[in-house]
């Protein structure tokens, strides 16, 4: 008999090819991933590369964790790929292979073992100087503490992975910072701002494969607009976001865009059509294992009993969400479920039971802002505002540069010069119109307050003038915005920057600082005068007719205002922050603080100190 045929040996290019391409596939259609990297599996195994099999492992276990497949063997297969990894002294791939462990220990809330091995991938791959790893492992580092609740360090870890994302020209990891980014603003009552940025991240990830992070974004807009009441441009992109998620086999981003299409139809007052749509979305979330999801699901399932009266049954899913959301220390899930359920209890009678539930919520959203910064929240907030503003006017400067040349060209050309130096005007104008002036309320911007306020700072100090600034934060105002739209909390600030404008003398600047607080400048003014001037204000904003603005406004709007400045001849311009507050009250910490030693952020700290004692002082008060 002859012998039995040689087997071919398996090139290992041909092995590396296909890890590629699953690669490449994973969030396009993960179920045609998982199957080239079954192949390269077999293939690997076959010529013993020991390599390829890790690189198929752990692309095999990331693609089943995506379809919502049996955890255990993913599990397995990346315990697999990570020891041989390891062997091999692959740190890269340890560090991708220790990424996905991170994602799977969150994914299950074992928030500590995520963590641990968050920074490990990161550690690995800045060593290895991988800067488009660096910005996965940020990005990831800054979901899990916003999980946590620890929003501070969730939005510093995002804004550095955009920041990679940025300087290595990567839009895809961009996308990724941008639609994270988006969520935590949305979170933070900042609408305007998670919308300009899923706009972004759309764009960005458009140039790309990732079919997965596009349904994703496209699920985000689409709340957005259902938040904002405008159901017409919501319908389409949740249409489209479930598609994609259907077409690329992510369990997870077809139940996000079910609870978002349920969310429409409740919001159309569809109650019927969003049920079996909200049952689908559960059935996915408890597949996966995904509390917090299942959270949101069942607090969205419960208004539809609540819509028929049914509190009995909306009780039984509220209860049902709260113990996810518990399970997963979702706080600001809990804290909503505690007053929802409030709510019922009092419409059903049982005080003692709303009153239960009501103090539940309020211990909730204490421990919400024990683990939050608010003050270093809105700091990091207007620092990523500044930075935009002066991305924007440098584009707009380099547009003017070559808008010049193309004039000199023509005119060198003989070609059309008025058409030219037409637009060039137009940019001119723009550009100032930028570098000036808030888009919304028409006051000054945060950019043009910082510099007026460095400005009028040095001038007083050398001429010894007196100078007083004072922050205004509107009260409340997150539940204007909530409670009744963005548009109307739009009308709201161009109401109070009208009355702040109208209040104040043409010499003071007056501008918007970010979100809902803004700024006056108030030159040659003393302490006493600017608080006396300031409870003016308070009062005007207090006994102005808000139900003109919005019927919803008729409870009325109030500001809190904090005072700080110096009289005429005092040295240096760092007030004494023209106050009677107490030593306990002078040690509160201030995100402007005047790290750097200048006169304008040491009296810009100490009015943000003064409205941060009139915050929690009750509100609708000026301190100074």
């Amino acid at each position: 008999m002859p012998p039995p045929p040689a087997t071919e040996p398996v090139p290992s290019g041909r092995v590396e090819a296909l890890n590629r391409r699953a690669h490449a596939l994973r969030h396009s259609d993960a179920r045609r991933a998982l199957a080239l990297c079954r192949q390269a599996q077999a293939l690997a195994l076959q010529a013993d590369n020991q390599r390829g099999l890790a690189y198929a492992l752990l692309r095999g276990s990331i693609c089943q964790s995506i379809l919502g497949e049996d955890p255990a063997a993913a599990d397995a297969q990346l315990a697999q790929a990570l020891g041989l990894l390891r062997s091999l002294g692959d740190a890269t791939g340890e560090a991708a292979a220790l990424n996905h462990q991170g994602n799977l220990h969150r994914d299950r809330l074992a928030h500590d073992a995520a963590l641990d091995c968050y920074r490990l991938s990161l550690a690995l791959r800045r060593a290895a100087g991988d800067r488009q790893g660096e910005a996965a492992s940020l990005n990831n580092l800054g979901l899990l503490y916003r999980d946590l609740g620890q929003l501070p360090e969730a939005l510093e870890q995002l804004d550095a992975s955009h920041r990679v994302a940025e300087a290595i020209g990567d839009p895809l990891a961009a996308a990724y910072a941008l639609t994270n980014l988006a969520s935590l603003l949305d979170q933070l009552g900042e609408q305007p701002a998670a919308l300009e940025h899923l706009d972004q991240a759309l764009v960005q990830v458009r140039r790309s494969d990732d079919r997965a992070l596009e349904s994703t974004v496209l699920t985000h807009l689409g709340r957005l607009h259902t938040d904002a009441g405008d159901p017409q441009r919501a319908l389409p992109l949740l249409r489209q976001a479930f598609d994609l998620a259907q077409a690329t086999g992510n369990q997870q981003d077809q139940a996000l865009a079910l609870l978002a299409l349920g969310l429409l139809q409740q919001a159309l007052g569809a109650h019927d059509d969003a049920a079996p749509l909200l049952a689908d979305a559960l059935q996915r979330a408890l597949h996966r294992g995904d509390r917090t999801l299942a959270a949101q699901v069942q607090l969205a399932d419960a208004r539809t009993p609540e819509a028929r009266g049914d509190t009995a049954a909306a009780r039984a899913r509220l209860a049902e969400a709260l113990g996810h959301a518990q399970a997963a220390r979702a706080e600001p899930l809990v804290a909503a479920a505690h007053e929802r359920l409030s709510q019922l209890h009092e419409a059903d009678g049982d005080l003692a039971a709303a009153l239960r539930h009501l103090r539940a919520s309020q211990a909730s959203a204490q421990r919400l802002r024990e683990g939050s910064s608010q003050r270093r929240i809105r700091a990091l907030l207007q620092r990523r505002a500044l930075a935009g503003a002066e991305q924007a006017t440098a584009a707009e400067r380099q547009r003017n540069a070559e808008l010049a040349r193309a004039l000199a060209d023509a005119q060198r050309a003989g070609q059309d010069r008025e058409q030219l130096l037409a637009e060039l005007q137009a940019q001119a104008a723009l550009l100032q119109q930028l570098a000036r002036e808030d888009g919304l309320t028409g006051l000054a911007n945060r950019r043009w307050l910082d510099l007026q306020l460095q400005r009028e700072t040095e001038r007083a100090r050398r001429f010894g003038h007196p100078l007083a600034v004072a922050l205004v934060d509107i009260d409340h105002f997150k539940a204007v915005n909530d409670r009744l739209s963005h548009p109307v909390g739009d009308a709201a600030l161009r109401a109070v920057a009208r009355l702040l404008r109208a209040g104040c003398r043409a010499s003071d600047v007056v501008g918007r600082y970010g979100g809902e607080e803004f700024l006056l400048l108030l030159v040659e003014t003393d302490p006493a005068q600017a608080r006396a001037l300031c409870e003016k204000l308070r009062a005007r904003i207090a006994a102005h007719d808000w139900a003109a603005v919005h019927p919803g406004l008729h409870g009325g709007l109030t500001v809190s205002i904090g005072v700080a400045g110096f009289s005429a001849g005092q040295a240096g311009g760092l007030p004494a922050c023209s106050t009677s507050d107490n030593a306990a009250d002078n040690t509160a910490p201030g995100p402007l603080g005047a790290a750097d030693g200048t006169p304008d952020s040491g009296l810009l700290a100490a009015a943000d100190q003064q409205l941060y004692r009139a915050k929690h002082g009750g509100r609708n008060r000026v301190c100074g």
